[in-house]
């Protein structure tokens, strides 16, 4: 049996998370008590998919818009982060290929 390693103070970034794979990774991480920043590069994307997550009574979803392609946001991405969380204690980065 696995051993319970997180809390509520354990805070999880997903990027690339409004919709498929991060949606659900963010759903099921804040449905084990995690606090999960989800990212977009789509600002109404994202606040739709955080506030339906919240609508479900996931109240520990937040979002924030971030493009990791463009350093900008991401310098600005961080210092967000920074003050509102402190410590990163998970990332997961989900990006697509197209050819």
């Amino acid at each position: 049996m696995m051993r319970r390693w997180w809390s509520k103070d354990t805070v999880a970034i997903v990027t690339g998370a409004n919709k498929g794979i991060g949606f659900a990774l963010v759903r099921r991480l804040a449905e084990v008590g995690m606090t999960v920043v989800l990212t977009a590069r789509d600002t109404g994307r994202g606040v739709e998919a955080a506030e339906l997550l919240r609508r479900e009574g996931l109240l520990n979803v937040h979002f924030f818009q971030l493009d990791v392609a463009n350093p900008n946001s991401i310098k600005t991405f961080a210092a967000w982060f920074q003050e509102a969380f402190g410590v990163v204690d998970m990332t997961i980065y989900l990006l697509l290929l197209l050819h």
